[in-house]
């Protein structure tokens, strides 16, 4: 699964439990997915969230 399905499907008010268990996607892909969706929502881009988490 894309980033961009992910985030469609997230649009289309699916919930992420949802889509994991269709998918059985692993913890790891679950939280880089749920990432991704809230740098989506805050127009943040992904690079940018990951260093400002490295540096914490």
């Amino acid at each position: 699964m894309t980033i961009e399905q992910y985030l469609k499907r997230r649009d289309n008010g699916e919930l992420l439990e949802d889509i994991q268990k269709e998918k059985n996607l692993s913890e790891g892909t679950v939280y880089t997915l749920g990432l991704s969706y809230q740098c989506y929502l805050k127009k943040l881009p992904l690079d940018a969230a990951i260093k400002i988490i490295q540096s914490v």
